[in-house]
């Protein structure tokens, strides 16, 4: 016999509008550069917070150190992904410019 409780949540689950992925450009018609360009403001924006953040933790305004910690971590991740972007990006030139016509 099914549990009522579990019965009604899935009957809920039903009504869930489905989430929409954001898409990098091309609704706007952007296209590769867009979406480049919008990585790199982003991390860079990452960066700035995190800065910021810091900052305002060693200057004493501020004593959350663990939301200091987590937006420092977060502008590294972003960096570190946009550097393995940047990498695989020219790993792609310079297999092409390898390639005899």
């Amino acid at each position: 016999m099914a549990d009522p409780g579990i019965v009604r949540a899935a009957g809920s689950l039903a009504s869930v509008a489905p989430v929409r992925l954001p898409t990098l450009g091309q609704d706007k018609g952007g296209g590769f550069g867009a979406a480049l360009q919008k990585i790199v403001s982003d991390v860079n924006t990452a960066q700035l917070k995190a800065q910021q953040s810091a900052v305002e933790l060693a200057a004493g305004r501020s004593t959350d150190t663990a939301q200091t910690i987590a937006s420092i971590q977060k502008a590294d991740i972003s960096f570190q992904f946009a550097l393995q972007i940047r990498n695989k990006l020219l790993e792609a030139y310079q297999d092409l410019m390898r390639l005899s016509v």
